[in-house]
């Protein structure tokens, strides 16, 4: 009996978590600390964080104390070294109880280790808690120095949850600021864009990708800006690791509690909590199947659900364009007078501009390109009133316009911070504006498709 009752309690440690405590509970017993600002504060935080990653089921539990910083990790063994990190910040500001930030990606992530107990796992899971998040990602770029370069190939990718489950967010976003690296600006590569997307669709959880409201215009900014969010997913990037941040919070829509007094736990949802936990459990999981990192693509766009990568972009605009070029072919020009001509060649002229620079941004700024394709589908059927040319141009210039709007607005929200200027690249910044005034001149003259003159009929008649 004492051998089938033990089978059974390894059988029970086995399908049921170990950890019952929900999200929310694990951020407000954080919160409930005050502001974790002072040592000694942190110091309770740390002794709370290790008690509930042992109760959480996770082995090799540990206070990492280096630099004068305490970070807290602890381990869900899988069938290989390889990892996935869970991360979230257990610091906050001086002047706040931090409950949204970041309590509850504690919470989240302590809650989804236990979550991940219930089935076998390929990949070990890590969960790290950092220290020193608000004085500048001191905690996880200590961290990632301790383990060198070691931790860029043993680590698969790292999810860190950063400001989730508070009252009135419009929905989970997904949001990676590029970072400054040796070798350039690096972001989180499609495939784990991609991958978190497909997971919210199974658990319905539709994440966002930046922005909830602006998407597109939001990963433009982002991509155009040298913005400094602040957030340790960046410290992984910037150690060649995939890494983004989930949140409640969008890019141009901030928890209006965020390093305020009013940051307290009453603010969390607690259902909105289990569902994050939910969602960043299947995404583990999603994860865990892959056999290794698939090949990096960060030149992508995430819209209507999936993940448009640089192939898919170039494709869409490249046929857009053959279309272009098949209305708006000249026909033949002879038996016309040379003054016939050369209106000929000036309402020509305009639209075979915009066909070039068009062709020429979708492969040499493949992702900006997006702005020029309400224009180059415009440009299908212009019309011949001058009223609805005017209408026609203005509605051709709105995708640019609302991104520049969008870019300031970003830049003067305090969400974001501009480290320097327009990080596009030269062709994103030349051949956008430039189409776009091409694309005007055409629809002015109303000459798309431009008219023809053919041998067979007389100088100076025109056929459509």
């Amino acid at each position: 009996m004492r051998g089938v009752g033990g089978g059974l309690l390894a059988w029970l440690l086995a399908v049921v978590p170990a950890f019952a405590v929900p999200a929310r509970d694990l951020a407000a017993s954080l919160a409930a600390l005050g502001p974790r600002s002072a040592q000694a504060v942190r110091a309770r935080a740390v002794a709370l964080l290790l008690d509930d990653l042992r109760r959480a089921g996770l082995e090799q539990v540990r206070a990492d104390r280096r630099n004068g910083l305490v970070n807290v990790e602890g381990v869900l063994p899988g069938e290989i070294a390889e990892e996935i990190v869970l991360s979230a910040h257990y610091d906050s500001v001086p002047q706040s109880p931090g409950a949204d930030d970041d309590a509850s990606g504690c919470g989240v992530a302590l809650a989804a280790a236990a979550e991940l107990r219930r089935t076998p796992l390929r990949h070990t899971v890590r969960v790290v808690l950092f220290d020193g998040e608000e004085i500048g990602l001191r905690g996880s770029r200590s961290w990632l120095e301790e383990r060198g370069a070691a931790a860029g190939r043993r680590i698969l990718a790292d999810l860190n949850l950063e400001m989730v489950g508070w009252n009135g967010s419009a929905g989970p976003v997904i949001h990676s600021f590029p970072v400054r690296t040796a070798t350039g600006r690096a972001l989180a590569p499609g495939w784990l864009v991609h991958a978190i997307l497909k997971s919210g669709e199974a658990v319905e959880w539709p994440y966002a990708v930046a922005d909830n409201r602006f998407p597109l215009l939001a990963q433009l900014v982002i991509r155009s800006a040298d913005l400094y969010y602040g957030s340790d997913s960046e410290s992984f990037l910037k150690w060649g690791i995939p890494s983004l941040t989930l949140s409640d919070s969008s890019l141009l829509v901030l928890d209006p509690a965020y390093h305020r007094p009013t940051d307290v736990p009453a603010r969390l949802d607690a259902r909105r909590l289990d569902r994050w936990t939910q969602a960043v459990a299947a995404t583990v999981r999603r994860l865990d199947v892959l056999a290794g990192r698939p090949l990096p693509e960060d030149q992508y766009l995430a819209v209507f659900g999936r993940v448009w990568l640089r192939r898919d972009l170039m494709w869409i605009g490249f046929l857009l364009w053959a279309v272009l070029v098949f209305r708006g072919r000249p026909g033949r020009w002879r038996g016309g007078s040379a003054a016939e001509h050369g209106r000929q060649m000036r309402a020509y002229l305009p639209g075979f501009l915009f066909r070039l620079l068009l062709l020429l941004a979708v492969f040499l700024a493949p992702v900006f390109s997006v702005l020029l394709l309400p224009a180059a589908v415009l440009a299908l059927v212009p019309p011949r009133p001058v009223w609805a040319r005017i209408l026609w141009i203005v509605a051709g210039l709105l995708p640019l316009l609302s991104f520049l709007l969008a870019f300031l607005v970003a830049v003067a929200a305090w969400i974001v911070r501009l480290r320097s200027g327009f990080q596009g690249g030269p062709a994103a910044a030349v051949l956008i504006p430039a189409a776009l005034v091409a694309y005007g001149f055409t629809i002015a003259g109303g000459a798309v498709p431009e008219r023809s003159l053919t041998a067979d009929h007389a100088p100076g008649k025109v056929e459509l």
